[in-house]
C-alpha cells in the first residue's frame, strides 16, 4: 500500500490539496466499508509538503514512520 503521494503541479494551496483529497477518499471508504463510518475521523490532521529538491528521501520516509506512531 502507498504511504505518500507527490504532486508536480499546484495550482492550488497545498493545504485545500490535502484536505480534499482526505475528504474524497474519507467518503470513498466509508460507502464501501460501513464499518469505518463509526470512527470519528479517517486521517490525522497532519500532512508533509516538501520539494524535491530540498528535502531527501530519507527525511520524507523518516516523517512517515514518525506519523505511523
Amino acid at each position: 500500500m502507498r504511504t505518500h503521494s507527490a504532486f508536480f503541479y499546484l495550482r492550488y494551496s497545498p493545504a485545500n490539496l490535502i484536505n480534499a483529497f482526505k475528504g474524497a477518499t474519507s467518503k470513498r471508504l466509508r460507502n464501501k466499508y460501513p464499518y469505518l463510518k463509526s470512527l470519528p475521523s479517517m486521517w490525522t490532521k497532519t500532512y508533509y509538503v516538501g520539494t524535491a529538491g530540498n528535502v531527501s528521501a530519507e527525511v520524507i520516509k523518516r516523517y512517515i514512520v514518525e506519523c505511523q506512531g
